[in-house]
């Protein structure tokens, strides 16, 4: 599979990576950091806010996640600029319409001098490279002359490439960002969003580890991975069921299981039997009570 190279080339400037650029997130007025926002804000429905501690929110935000309650997570958000996305990427960028955007206008900014991404099945044929570069001077001609001929920017701008690089501003609540990064950190996912996406995703594990970090990025393909699907049925079995009797020989119920997430292989495993419909994995995530 091919991945964005280092470097993307116009038709006369050389255009750096896509740069993808944190602007702005949730901050608690109190002070702390955003997962703690996170968990203040859920905690009010079970009125347990005396509970929070500095070990607790990677735990209870996992606990969270695990159970699918993940309209908590609206509560925080993050703005993202993008530079060095074509057109073509922002196209589909937009469709995702619960984030906001605000995107560099071709009708009053002029695409006399644009530039171009070159997409890298197209760098890997010089026959190929030649015909786009040929393709986008042509338009970079054609898109002159009309201004020229006294026509605006919103009627010349019809001569130009989807290859245009366009900014574009983004924001969105952390749920979302995790539905886009999901939905376009796939291998089904065109490359150029990928990357974009991926960029985007390995801000927000940084900024946000507990909510974050269940999606295992490969930078270098730019493919996201459940954390359930790094363990298979017998070891996730294994793992749980291991926990449980661990409970029971102490008298405590299944479902304080939950307490337990901030362990990686354990919260893998969690998810892996709630999510496989194998027998085993059914029966096991059974066992473990009502985590609702």
């Amino acid at each position: 599979m091919t991945s964005l190279p280092d470097r993307v080339e116009a038709a006369s400037v050389l255009l750096s990576e896509p740069e993808v650029s944190l602007m702005g997130y949730t901050r608690p007025a109190e002070g702390g950091f955003v997962e703690e926002h996170i968990e203040r804000a859920a905690r009010e429905c079970y009125q347990s806010q005396a509970r929070m501690s500095p070990q607790s929110g990677k735990r209870f935000i996992r606990g969270i996640i695990l159970r699918g309650h993940e309209s908590v997570l609206e509560h925080a958000s993050a703005t993202f600029r993008v530079l060095g996305g074509s057109r073509a990427y922002t196209h589909e960028q937009v469709r995702h319409r619960l984030l906001s955007f605000s995107q560099q206008s071709q009708r009053y900014v002029s695409e006399d001098d644009f530039r171009a991404v070159l997409p890298p099945a197209i760098a890997d044929s010089a026959e190929a490279r030649e015909v786009f570069v040929e393709s986008l001077e042509s338009a970079r001609k054609a898109y002159k002359r009309l201004k020229e001929l006294g026509l605006e920017n919103e009627d010349a701008r019809f001569v130009l490439p989807n290859a245009v690089e366009s900014g574009i501003v983004i924001s969105g609540n952390f749920r979302e960002w995790r539905h886009v990064c999901r939905t376009r950190c796939s291998a089904a996912a065109q490359w150029e969003i990928r990357r974009i996406c991926g960029l985007v995703l390995k801000s927000l594990q940084e900024l946000a580890p507990a909510v974050f970090g269940d999606l295992m990025l490969d930078e270098k393909t730019w493919i996201a991975t459940h954390i359930s699907e790094t363990v298979d049925c017998a070891e996730a079995q294994k793992t749980v069921n291991r926990e449980l009797a661990k409970l029971e020989k102490k008298n405590q119920p299944p479902g304080r299981i939950l307490r337990r997430l901030a362990d990686d292989k354990l919260y893998a495993a969690l998810f892996h039997v709630k999510r496989c419909l194998c027998a085993g994995c059914t029966a096991t995530f059974a066992a473990c009570g009502d985590l609702k």
